[in-house]
């Protein structure tokens, strides 16, 4: 069955201005469908299109053109918050939600049930209460809760921005599998990455208007198109466009073996003379002595941890969703009391210190925006950090930031009306604003574009220079290893590894044991021999381009 969209426009009001500009575009049965843009392009609102919403639930609005579709046929939308879409105290019953406004028999319903779970493997939080899931376990459930109802349509917004890798991993799997029996699905997400060997169809959308429509290959062919719209492709498709730059003649590749077989032939020597990172280590500004947390369930979420952060440091906190992550971190600002052990900022512990106390010294970004957004425009909510804490800023500095940051235009917007990605840029930069010389950063790439995400790493860049300390959690491996200095790899609970990017990036085994993959770059690095290995793209071109230049000396 397929979903047709002729001449769609539309405007929240008579007075506002076109959201959607005469959309044509086709969504064919059993393909994968990527819709990407830039945030404010339109996307959310050809979802509310797609999904009935509009007209049906917004009818205020003045919508033109035409949806065709089968009269009796089901949509259904992931939502990029599952808080706002699992309804129900426990999981079984988040699931069994929409499956039972369908009128199914009880028997159905528990078949149905039972399949996702085991589709999505995720059988061991059955009986678990949905308040008490991690974040990247409530979207698994979302996204299970959704399949349940075996829709026509199933359209996925971001549904993969709170997993961990194995987690994206899965739902890759899935939605494969789905396609293979006749699925039809849309993915709206501006990371093509992570589902970029199973997309059939890609549809960008900017200011409104479809600017291409046309297949995978076509689309990552066109940097400049790919870049304009925010979207990021996979990493062995940024190297190659980089190393296009200087080589017109080189064959496209889009993975890490395509890769090695077009480069391994063009240079002699694989030994670079770029020297490895050796900086001497510096004072630890904050410690974890010993840490242990057990809550009162008995869940032990932290086992004896013992990790120092260096000041003016971006150090890393890898692992997958459940190993200790966010509970490490909330325990460095307080929010969390270790049941066992200490932690130290400049060598006092922070046990008799409140939270407000230590939020002087030690911020933490919280995941999800909204948790931390509650004033009354974009230009109070940069600068509350500043104010609460007496901190004399000028209002000049305030308006630079916002101009520098693309939110000069939306200053006097409430903060909460943003799109998630400016929702979290704008808590990011209210830092900027504040005493704290330790800040924690947790999931901030979470609904941010290509731009956006240029914007966090020059964010991240100036607190270095400033000498504070950055403490990043992220499931974005390839943006974790071209910007941190030291990664600490927590498994269950439990300390694994601490060092260096580079030391770490040798140690293949270890990530095998926390199911991670190493970024391209560094996986490619590592068939055509480079040492030291290269951590992002552009010390990878470098790279490549000197020992190019060696191999035709050595050749002359």
């Amino acid at each position: 069955m397929s979903f047709k969209i002729e001449k769609i426009s539309y405007q929240y009001s008579a007075e506002a201005p076109l959201i959607l500009k005469n959309i044509n575009m086709e969504i064919r049965p059993a393909e994968v469908t990527a819709i990407v843009g830039p945030s404010g392009s339109g996307k959310s609102t050809l979802v509310s299109i797609l999904s009935g919403v509009i007209p049906e639930l917004m009818n205020k609005g003045l919508l033109t053109g035409t949806f065709h579709h089968k009269d009796d046929v089901m949509i259904s939308v992931v939502s990029q918050t599952p808080e706002n879409q699992l309804f129900g105290y426990g999981v079984e019953d988040a699931l069994a939600f929409g499956v039972e406004n369908l009128g199914l028999s009880s028997e159905k319903i528990s078949e149905r049930v039972e399949s996702v779970l085991n589709l999505l493997h995720i059988q061991h939080l059955r009986k678990r209460a949905v308040s008490t899931l991690s974040g990247g376990q409530r979207q698994a459930v979302c996204i299970a809760s959704v399949l349940a109802m075996k829709p026509d349509l199933v359209i996925m917004d971001e549904p993969v921005s709170s997993l961990d890798p194995k987690g994206k991993h899965l739902i890759q799997s899935v939605v494969n599998q789905l396609r293979a029996a006749g699925q039809t699905t849309v993915i709206v997400d501006n990371n093509l990455d992570w589902f970029s060997d199973i997309v059939d169809h890609v549809v960008g959308i900017d200011h409104g208007e479809v600017v291409f429509d046309g297949n995978r290959d076509e689309f990552f062919a066109d940097a400049p198109l790919a870049q304009r719209l925010g979207v990021i492709v996979p990493q062995t498709v940024d190297i190659y466009h980089e190393l296009a730059k200087k080589a017109d003649d080189l064959k496209p590749f889009t993975t890490v073996d395509e890769a090695y077989a077009a480069l391994k032939d063009r240079f002699v020597s694989a030994t670079s003379q770029q020297a490895a990172d050796t900086q001497s280590p510096s004072e630890h500004v904050l410690e974890v002595n010993d840490l242990s947390k057990s809550f009162a369930d008995g869940f032990q979420a932290l086992k004896k941890i013992n990790a120092g952060f260096e000041k003016g440091k971006i150090i890393s906190i890898l692992g997958q969703n459940g190993s200790g992550k966010t509970t490490l971190v909330k325990h460095l600002n307080g929010l969390h009391r270790p049941t066992a052990g200490s932690v130290t900022y400049l060598g006092k512990k922070t046990t008799n210190k409140s939270v407000a106390e230590i939020s002087r010294d030690v911020i933490l970004v919280f995941q999800h925006p909204e948790h931390m957004l509650f004033e009354e425009n974009v230009y109070r909510e940069l600068t509350f950090c500043a104010r609460a804490q007496g901190i004399p800023f000028a209002e000049k500095d305030a308006m630079e930031v916002l101009e520098n940051y693309d939110l000069l235009k939306d200053k006097e917007e409430l903060p909460v009306n943003l799109s998630m990605g400016k929702k979290h840029l704008l808590t990011i930069l209210s830092v900027l604003f504040s005493s704290a010389e330790v800040v924690i950063l947790d999931e901030p790439t979470l609904g941010m574009d290509l731009h956006l995400r240029r914007h966090l790493e020059a964010i991240i860049h100036k607190l270095k220079e400033q000498g504070k300390t950055v403490i990043l959690i992220s499931h974005e491996i390839p943006l974790v290893f071209k910007l941190s200095d030291q990664l600490l790899v927590l498994d269950h609970a439990e300390k694994l590894a601490a060092g260096s990017v580079q030391q770490l990036a040798e140690n293949e085994a270890l990530f095998e044991k926390i199911q991670i993959d190493l970024p391209p770059v560094v996986r490619l690095s590592k068939k055509l021999g480079l040492s030291p290995l290269a951590c992002d793209v552009a010390s990878f071109a470098a790279q490549i381009d000197e020992l190019q230049k060696i191999g035709g000396a050595e050749r002359g």
